[in-house]
């Protein structure tokens, strides 16, 4: 078997993109990083590669799946820190600092694919992930439990010119550009959007970052999305009155088989009690009870 450090090594590269966060995270430094990385590429007969900046495995990885399902039982009991990844808002607002036990993420990742590929390969533990393109009620790996749910907004620059005008329709919004991100980055989002004639602005952006989202509405004309909790780390911004068919929220999103392990049934809690006060100052905001059990 494998070190706990030489895997966690790795796949801190692969999951924080950089030899130097994964080893401020596991105490160690970069050229060890690299060094326990290495060993662990050769073991598995491995090369790591960057595609579109991000970090990927290339070669047969039956056997690395085996070594990390049994590293991911380790850290579910007690044997390392557990891994848990957020959204750029939920990550400073709710995760900040890092509950007892689990290392937190970049935040910075856009969509839900790569997220979702992490949990599936046991290279993350946890991700407070924002809806509606939560995992499935029927997915046979992982499991959302809810935390809250709130609406999302349609929000625009303090200078837009549909802020200057009357009651606006949608007609209105629609002579507007409105940001997008690439085809199936947040699938539920992008059908309900395009149904209303939004989501025309293409964006390219993998990882997070503002000049390219709420800056662009600010800078611009463009019509951009927000929610009660995201304009607290956006920036100015401005709601337009008009209400979108849209719920949003945060929910933790574990592998199935951990959905009710003490870790998780904890961090829920946790994240609850943060919730709390965005809740009592924002009525928008509904707390989901936990729920434990089947």
């Amino acid at each position: 078997m494998l070190s706990l450090e030489s895997l966690a090594s790795l796949d801190l590269c692969v999951w924080l993109r950089s030899g130097q966060a994964a080893g401020q995270r596991l105490g160690l430094n970069q050229s060890s990083v690299s060094r326990k990385c290495g060993q662990a590429l050769a073991l598995f007969e491995l090369e790591l590669v960057k595609e579109d900046q991000e970090w990927s495995l290339q070669g047969d990885p039956t056997l690395l799946q085996l070594e990390r399902r049994v590293h991911q039982l380790a850290r579910w009991q007690g044997l390392a820190p557990l891994r848990l990844e957020a959204t750029y808002w939920s990550g400073p607002l709710l995760a900040t600092p890092e509950p007892a036990g689990w290392l937190l993420g970049t935040c910075d990742i856009v969509g839900v694919g790569l997220p979702l590929m992490l949990l599936r390969q046991r290279v993350i533990d946890a991700w407070i992930a924002a809806g509606p393109d939560w995992p499935d009620p029927d997915d046979p790996e992982l499991v959302a439990l809810p935390l809250c749910r709130y609406p999302v907004h349609l929000v625009v620059g303090p200078n837009h010119p549909l802020l200057n005008q009357g009651p606006i329709t949608w007609d209105d919004v629609a002579a507007f550009p409105s940001l997008a991100l690439p085809p199936g980055t947040y699938p539920k989002v992008e059908a309900c959007l395009k149904q209303l004639g939004l989501w025309n602005a293409p964006v390219r952006m993998r990882r997070y970052r503002r000049e390219r989202w709420e800056g662009q509405a600010e800078a611009d004309l463009t019509i951009g999305y927000a929610t009660v909790l995201s304009e607290r780390v956006a920036g100015s911004l401005v709601r337009l009155p008009l209400d979108l068919p849209l719920e949003s929220g945060e929910s933790l999103v574990v592998r199935r088989e951990f959905g009710q392990h003490p870790p998780t049934l904890t961090l829920a809690a946790e994240l609850l009690q943060r919730l709390e006060p965005f809740a009592a100052a924002a009525p928008e905001i509904t707390l989901w009870p936990l729920r434990t059990g089947p």
